[in-house]
């Protein structure tokens, strides 16, 4: 049989009605519900986190080039601020290094559902990024000396051990400010040796024990230092096999399950993640997102702003929330590292004097974004900008996946003129910032272009269902119109054979009588 004969066939005819059947039936089904079941039990199947898998393997070490941006405050007039003028500040950097991430020492917990394991972060700096080297020379506020103050006026209020104490340390060269290059002052450390010799000293030790933190008794002081291509800390994940909205949730940090530095475990709990893994399915200003920042020693809950488009790629974007006072957010009450909640007044900036040794480090947002105006006022050279220095992260709702994330926080210190130590007799009392960081990270191009092509089909698919449908309905209407012109055709030529028939006898019969009658 050729194929124009197949084509007419009504078999093929009824083969075409069947197929606009089942395709009408499936589309059907797969176009008013069944495309989202489907669709929803392949993104849990994927999202697990299971040994050997391509979420595992990026999980694990994080293929996509994460970047970490140094700003610092260099102050440019340190001996006037030491004599009472307003500190002014100007912005070096970035300084940008590029994160090599890796997970070790993996421990399965099948009972919870959950990994035990170790992490590293290598860094690597980026010149080609940076605006300056490592080896510039930076005037920023003595951290170590102005932490001292404070923790001296905790200690004791007579004035004469006050006046003593700063007596010793500026013979030792101590200042409100020092200078030190970019790289000492956040990995490679800077001499704190003044202070260890203070300790020593038979005077000071008659005070009673004063144990140095463990960070500083080698005599350095850097803000990464021991973290940079070293073993870190220990964490506890959801792997999301049993139930995909704990898919990346932590339980555990340090091998604790909550934290110990505050003062209720509303505020020692560990919530959300540690940014790298979200729950699939997240629905837009309802669900949470909640992530764990050790530096902050707090879990953040991101504030829900907008959807918007990435990189062609239709997100909801999360932004880092307002830093409120106990008296606007009673909640936040066991966060303010005093018993008085009065001196956790400031909108917009938060203590961290409970989880850095009692050193009255603080935390905003860079420049003093959203912070009470009364503190910009107290330093010149600082310009928030709400593009530039507001924090946020964009997810991709129907996977839970990072599409990019800009996380920001700046780190400052107070500085108070305390009369009874002379070198800060003098000077005025301001919140002066030291340096703020940045971290940048954007899906590769391979897995934005295959979530742009889901989101793609799926934002089609309401269309090419109907389109769909009504090409199946329009398969079977053929089909059937088909199959009623052929048997048609077929009864007119059956008609016309039998007339055919009838002519040839009386053709024949005529012959026969015409040959009868001669």
């Amino acid at each position: 049989m050729n194929m124009r004969a197949l084509l007419m066939s009504e078999n093929f005819h009824k083969a075409m009605i069947f197929l606009g059947v089942i395709g009408s039936f499936i589309t059907i089904i797969m176009g008013w519900g069944g495309m989202d079941f489907l669709v929803r039990t392949v993104v849990k199947k994927m999202l697990r986190l299971v040994p050997g898998s391509i979420t595992w393997n990026m999980w694990k070490t994080i293929p996509i080039p994460v970047y970490l941006k140094f700003n610092i405050f260099n102050i440019t007039n340190p001996e006037e601020m030491s004599q009472g003028a307003k500190p002014r500040v100007n912005e070096m950097g970035p300084y940008v290094y590029i994160i090599d991430y890796d997970k070790h020492n993996f421990v399965p917990n099948e009972d919870d559902d959950t990994y035990v394991y170790q992490d590293s972060k290598t860094y690597f700096f980026v010149p080609e990024m940076s605006n300056g080297r490592e080896d510039d020379m930076v005037t920023y506020i003595n951290l170590i000396f102005v932490g001292v103050s404070h923790v001296a006026h905790d200690f004791t209020d007579v004035d004469f051990i006050l006046e003593t104490l700063d007596t010793m340390l500026a013979e030792k060269g101590e200042k409100l400010y020092r200078t030190d290059k970019v790289k000492d002052l956040f990995f490679d450390g800077v001499s704190i040796q003044s202070y260890i010799e203070l300790l020593e000293d038979p005077l000071v030790q008659q005070a009673g024990d004063i144990d140095l933190p463990e960070d500083f008794k080698d005599g350095k002081f850097a803000l990464f230092k021991g973290k940079n291509g070293t073993l870190d800390a220990w964490w506890e994940v959801h792997t999301g096999i049993r139930d995909h909205r704990e898919f990346g949730q932590l339980v555990a940090w340090q091998n604790k399950s909550k934290l110990t530095f505050h003062k209720a475990d509303s505020c020692n709990s560990i919530n959300g993640s540690d940014g790298t893994l979200n729950p699939p399915f997240v629905e837009p200003g309802i669900s949470d997102l909640f992530i764990f920042i050790p530096e902050l020693c707090r879990s953040v809950k991101w504030q829900y702003d907008h959807e918007t488009v990435a990189h062609g790629i239709p997100v909801s974007r999360f932004q880092f929330p307002d830093i409120n006072t106990p008296a606007e957010d009673p909640d936040l009450w066991c966060f303010c590292p005093h018993d008085d909640l009065g001196k956790c007044d400031i909108h917009g900036i938060a203590s961290l004097a409970a989880c850095y040794q009692g050193v009255p480090i603080m935390f905003s947002k860079p420049h003093f974004l959203d912070v009470d105006t009364t503190v910009r006022k107290q330093i010149d050279g600082v310009n928030p900008d709400q593009k530039k220095h507001g924090g946020f992260i964009d997810i991709h709702a129907l996977t839970g996946v990072t599409v990019q994330a800009s996380v920001t926080m700046q780190l400052s210190i107070e500085l108070v003129n305390w009369p009874a130590m002379p070198s800060f007799a003098n000077a005025s009392r301001a919140f002066v910032p030291f340096a703020w960081i940045q971290q940048e990270a954007t899906l590769d191009a391979l897995n934005m272009f295959l979530i742009r092509m889901q989101s793609t089909f799926l934002g089609l698919w309401p269309f090419l269902r109907w389109l769909n449908l009504f090409g199946c309905l329009g398969l079977v209407g053929i089909g059937g119109l088909l199959v009623y012109n052929g048997r048609k055709g077929s009864r007119t030529i059956d008609i016309a054979e039998e007339e055919n028939k009838e002519g040839d006898v009386d053709q024949e019969l005529n012959v026969w009588i015409k040959k009868f009658v001669k």
